[in-house]
């Protein structure tokens, strides 16, 4: 199981994140945004070396999105409905789905399978800037559940 919380920065021009593990102020990795893009495109680096691990593609409306490895195979992806009343996702990775109910106003995500599995928790924290908790099981990537939360945060907590 790995466990990280993905921080926003404030002042900078393009979104960007970092992630540390919980109760650390170590940025472990670095998810930053591509300024001026019409659809939202993020890339996840590691620590100072800048190495691209994953990189999340979303469409221009933020329903749909794709995390790629560095090498640019499809790991998962994060579909939201485009009109609900709740917050709503469904997650693919492979061949295995999941779907979460984030509910109206709630911020918890479980993406749980068919049988009630939870395979990623995102959780909204309570804090000045947008700062989510992200739980991940071992059968699922690291880079999914970090780039799924940025998806969240993008679809449902974003002004722009």
């Amino acid at each position: 199981m790995s466990q990280f919380v993905v921080t926003q920065r404030f002042m900078s021009l393009a979104t960007n994140y970092d992630v540390t593990a919980p109760g650390s102020e170590q940025v472990l990795f670095t998810i930053k945004g591509t300024l001026m893009s019409p659809t939202p495109l993020f890339s996840l680096v590691e620590g100072a070396s800048e190495k691209v691990l994953a990189s999340l593609h979303g469409n221009f409306a933020k329903t749909q999105f794709h995390v790629l490895s560095a090498d640019g195979k499809q790991l998962a992806s994060v579909e939201f409905p485009a009109i609900a009343l709740k917050k709503k996702l469904s997650l693919k990775v492979g061949d295995r789905e999941y779907s979460a109910d984030g509910g109206v106003f709630s911020g918890v995500f479980q993406c749980k399978d068919r049988s009630g599995n939870t395979a990623i928790e995102i959780s909204k924290v309570r804090s000045v800037r947008d700062k989510f908790s992200v739980v991940t099981k071992d059968d699922i990537a690291q880079e999914v559940g970090l780039l799924a939360a940025v998806a969240i945060h993008s679809r449902f907590f974003e002004m722009i």
